[in-house]
């Protein structure tokens, strides 16, 4: 039992070590392409793979202290390198031109005094939205400056206002202390003013009563007066009737008098009544009334007029009152509080805009990269299995010679697969985008039907790979990790997967002569970058060019195949 296990376990080395394809997939393969992929996304994470920076274009229309702060901020980034140029169109074109250029910055007019007067200043940021990726990165390193920009500011700000609000506090503590003075001296002068109040309420109390005492002795003064001429006047008034009231007075006294003699004739009267009729003496005479003209004047009317006595007025300029001096009023000697130079100014933000180089939109669908270069991807890894395998079972089965021995040449045989195979890559591609527009909300350009360019030119291209790899591979063993390795390479190197600016320098230039390259920069052009359809025109005939040349070369080697 032992002895079997051992057996075993050590064949299965023996059959490792001969098995050629088995070691490159298991150590070449994984090292070419943890290579190449950490070779490409090393400055996402960081690592200065490509050897040199991003070129970051800035065109200042602001000329103010934040664009200045901006510029000398981005000047010393180790990542980027700055580029100023004069207008936004040769931003535009800088980052189109260059790969390491993934945006640029346009610092508008009146920047600097927005963002000093409190508001929010926008700054605009031209993406390529092909390299998303990278402007992100750029962008993140932006935010952070902006911050760093606010918080100098704030910091600034805060300075300033601790320094004044020193000088305010030191100014209140002084106020507080000569207001504290200020009441001491407030009381003292309320004390004096109401000893002021009152010596003044005495005098005028005095005064008054003097005016009243001066008035009452005139007043009745004055009245007595005014009686003792109306007397005077009644007296006479009183003359002019007292004849007549003499008159009237004598005539009732003499009518009082034959009064008493009529009274005393009527007794005597009643003795001699009778017998001696004849004997009664006449009664007595009335006294005659006085004058009718004494009558009349007694009954006029008495018309006197009553004197009115002469009331002093109040002299209200005795009631005058010297006022006593007033104590001085206290004043407080505050110094003027200290004078703000300026308005204290918070500032305000800075926020980035998004705008698009082209047509196109800033903002990229994931898709838009993914479905295009993982359909390249499967696309060259299906034609392994469509031409070169299937070209090296022909071999091993006999197909190919029993072939010839009909007649069919090998140019023949070669072109009626080529040109199936490039048919059923292009249905693929199309397939995929169809798929990816329905599923995915994929853009398809302007022009949808200039998509089918480039994919018949990479569709063309890879089935020519197919070929070259079926005339380089050994066995047919050696077909999938032979063409494997080099789809996946060319995909990676290619921009497939990434974007191709994420590449060093020498990783791009060797990007160039690979049909890849050309097919996902006419894709990007049309779909991400919205460009005219025309700009896939170059692309593609470049692809095709190394599609041809593929072709030739596996022509050249396919002799081996017919052997």
């Amino acid at each position: 039992m032992l002895r079997c296990i051992k057996l075993i376990f050590l064949n299965e080395f023996r059959l490792l070590l001969r098995d050629r394809a088995l070691l490159f997939m298991l150590f070449i393969a994984p090292v070419v392409i943890i290579a190449v992929a950490g070779l490409s996304l090393g400055n996402l994470f960081g690592t200065p793979a490509a050897g040199n920076d991003y070129l970051l274009a800035v065109v200042d229309q602001d000329h103010g202290s934040i664009a200045s702060a901006i510029i000398k901020a981005l000047a010393h980034e180790r990542s980027c390198k700055l580029v100023k140029v004069g207008d936004v169109d040769a931003a535009r074109q800088l980052v189109l031109d260059h790969a390491r250029a993934p945006l640029a910055l346009v610092i508008p007019p009146n920047t600097s005094a927005a963002f000093e007067s409190g508001q929010t200043a926008k700054v605009e940021i031209l993406v390529d939205p092909v390299k998303r990726l990278q402007a992100s990165a750029v962008e993140l390193r932006l935010s952070q400056l902006s911050q760093d920009l606010m918080s100098a500011a704030q910091a600034q700000v805060r300075r300033q206002f601790a320094r004044r609000m020193a000088e305010l506090r030191a100014h209140l503590e002084e106020a507080g202390a000569q207001s504290r003075a200020l009441e001491l001296a407030m009381r003292e002068y309320r004390r004096q003013l109401g000893q002021a109040r009152k010596a003044a309420q005495q005098t005028l109390r005095v005064k008054i009563q003097h005016q009243l005492d001066a008035l009452e002795a005139e007043s009745r003064a004055s009245i007595a007066q005014a009686i003792a001429l109306t007397h005077q006047r009644l007296d006479r008034a009183m003359a002019e009737r007292r004849g007549s009231l003499i008159a009237i007075e004598a005539y009732l006294q003499a009518l009082s008098r034959s009064e008493a003699e009529f009274d005393e004739w009527f007794a005597r009267l009643k003795a001699m009544a009778g017998s001696n009729a004849a004997h009664i003496p006449p009664p007595p005479q009335l006294p005659s009334p006085p004058p009718q003209q004494q009558l009349a004047e007694l009954t006029k009317p008495l018309t006197i007029s009553i004197a009115q006595p002469q009331l002093p007025s109040a002299d209200l300029a005795d009631l005058k009152v010297t006022i006593p001096d007033l104590p001085s009023f206290p004043r407080l000697s505050l110094d003027p509080p200290p004078t703000l130079t300026g308005a204290i100014a918070f500032p305000g933000a800075i926020s980035w805009k998004d705008v698009s180089i082209t047509s196109g939109r800033a903002e990229v669908n994931a898709f838009e990269q993914y479905v295009p270069g993982f359909g390249v991807t499967f696309l060259l890894i299906d034609m392994l299995w469509g031409i070169s395998i299937a070209l090296m079972d022909e071999r091993q089965w006999g197909t190919l010679q029993r072939l010839r021995v009909t007649g069919a040449s090998t140019a023949g045989m070669l072109i009626g697969r080529l040109s199936a195979r490039t048919l059923i890559g292009f249905v693929q591609m199309i397939v995929l985008f169809g798929i990816g527009w329905l599923l995915f909300g994929i853009t398809l350009g302007s022009n949808p039907a200039m998509l089918l360019l480039p994919a018949s030119a990479i569709a063309f291209a890879a089935a020519a790979f197919g070929l070259v790899v079926a005339t380089i591979a050994p066995s047919r063993d050696s077909v999938l990790p032979i063409g494997s390795v080099a789809a996946m390479v060319m995909s990676a190197v290619g921009g497939c997967w990434w974007p191709l600016e994420f590449e060093p320098g020498w990783m791009r230039a060797a990007a160039l002569t690979m049909p890849t390259t050309w097919t996902m920069r006419a894709f990007n052009d049309l779909m991400i970058r919205g460009l005219e359809p025309e700009t896939a025109l170059w692309p593609t005939a470049m692809a095709l060019a190394i599609g041809v040349f593929f072709l030739l070369g596996g022509i050249a080697g396919s002799s081996r195949l017919y052997r």
